[in-house]
């Protein structure tokens, strides 16, 4: 499961729970990109990162020459014409490179390693908003947000960020803002826990414009830190968020985001039947106002946590009518996710048949949409089936897309472990 902040306007969370894709992924920031380039490979120009390298190092008031010297002592020294040709966007890093800069900048590598592949998907994916206001702009986000666009929101909110930051932009401060609760968003959602909870920080440390903005980057905090393992300090600004619902001014909806939010975390702890009880709130709170997007969501998330408490039955009928609402609304990632359940509940029942059409439906648009956690799943359970009739070269070909993907998602799927369990020396 994986919980995110939906629409920035909206001021909702999506929920992904603890360890499966309950509307899930944040799947990569396209982990095609992979991590730190080596120098010896095809260059990739990522001028963003290393404009971002000089900030660092200026704002720490070190010379080129002062980090060509301290990281003297590390196994990959960093040369000052070397660092030049980083920052100035004509070179990339090695990870031993990006290691020692990590080092001596006293960034996490996570984060830096985070930031470069942010950076070289925005480069990839370049927006021109000359033409474009921030309310057209967050319109367009929200949209990106409904469908899964995720790589697509990075990039557009970055570059309208940009634009407001050089002033070639004008913005309300409530619109700036909006925009970077979208950008963090879809960085969590492309599993960028690390990049969007320090962007949760710098906002919580400011004086935001709305008390609901406030909220909305407490939860989404709440939700990175969850998946960060940092359950003690996710605990304590769930209890902050708690908190935030006595003021007048925060809408209805935030009231059954952070029961939402709070069943997340619920499951993380594995106390299951209060998460249980905490998504059928929020669900009939969501109907009350009526939010059709999260009622959707949170039903997934209900069935899924069903699911994990060995109830399969009680979740179909939460599965089966978000699945309809998700494909009467075009939810993409929502009608992936429902279709990826309904084939762990039909294989769970011995029924293969129905299993495996469901895990290619879903697949089907979590490949168009590069969903990696999604597609793990899907083809764990199409490789299971191909194995039980025998069938060695559909289960090759799933195989191979499973060892593909064992790398580039970070979301704690139970699958992903038992399959690694396989690889390390289980049973096949």
């Amino acid at each position: 499961m994986t919980v995110y902040l939906s629409s920035a306007r909206a001021a909702t969370a999506e929920h992904v729970g603890v360890v499966p894709i309950v509307a899930e992924p944040f799947p990569a920031l396209s982990r095609e990109f992979g991590g730190a380039m080596d120098e010896t490979e095809p260059f990739v120009e990522n001028r963003q990162f290393g404009r971002y390298l000089r900030r660092v190092r200026e704002d720490r008031k070190l010379s080129l020459d002062a980090v060509e010297e301290m990281t003297s002592e590390f196994p990959d020294r960093v040369t000052k014409s070397h660092l030049s040709r980083i920052e100035n966007g004509s070179a990339v890093p090695s990870f031993g490179k990006m290691f020692a800069l990590s080092q001596i900048y006293g960034i996490p590598i996570a984060s830096m390693a985070e930031r470069f592949e942010i950076d070289l998907l925005r480069e990839s994916r370049a927006v021109d908003v000359s033409n474009l206001t921030a309310a057209a702009a967050l319109d367009d986000l929200e949209r990106m947000e409904l469908t899964g666009a995720y790589q697509e929101e990075v990039a557009l909110a970055s570059a309208m960020l940009d634009a407001i930051e050089t002033g070639r932009l004008s913005a309300k401060l409530e619109e700036a803002v909006a925009l970077r609760i979208f950008l963090i968003d879809a960085l969590a959602h492309l599993e960028r826990y690390e990049s969007a909870k320090v962007q949760c920080e710098q906002l919580l440390s400011a004086k935001l414009p709305t008390r609901r903005q406030r909220l909305q980057v407490l939860l989404c905090f709440v939700i990175c830190s969850y998946r960060l393992k940092r359950y003690t300090i996710a605990e304590m600004a769930l209890v902050q968020a708690a908190a935030e619902l006595g003021h007048s001014e925060i809408p209805r909806e935030m009231h059954a985001t952070v029961r939402a939010v709070r069943a997340v975390v619920e499951t993380a702890l594995g106390q299951l039947e209060a998460a249980i009880e905490s998504y059928k709130e929020a669900i009939s709170l969501y109907l009350q106002i009526p939010v059709p997007f999260e009622v959707c969501r949170a039903q997934l998330n209900l069935g899924q946590t069903l699911i994990f408490a060995g109830d399969a039955e009680k979740a179909l009928p939460y599965i089966r009518t978000a699945l309809k609402t998700a494909e009467q609304s075009g939810y993409d990632r929502l009608r992936a996710l429902a279709l990826s359940h309904l084939a762990v509940v039909h294989y769970q029942r011995d029924e293969t048949d129905a299993a495996e059409a469901y895990a290619v439906r879903s697949n089907t648009i979590a490949r168009s949409r590069e969903f990696l956690t999604l597609i793990f799943r899907n083809c764990f359970y199409l490789r299971k089936i191909a194995l039980r009739r025998g069938d060695a070269a559909a289960a090759g070909v799933n195989d191979r897309t499973l060892r593909a993907y064992l790398n580039k998602i970070d979301t704690e799927l139970p699958e992903l472990n038992e399959y690694r369990a396989e690889l390390e020396g289980g049973s096949r």
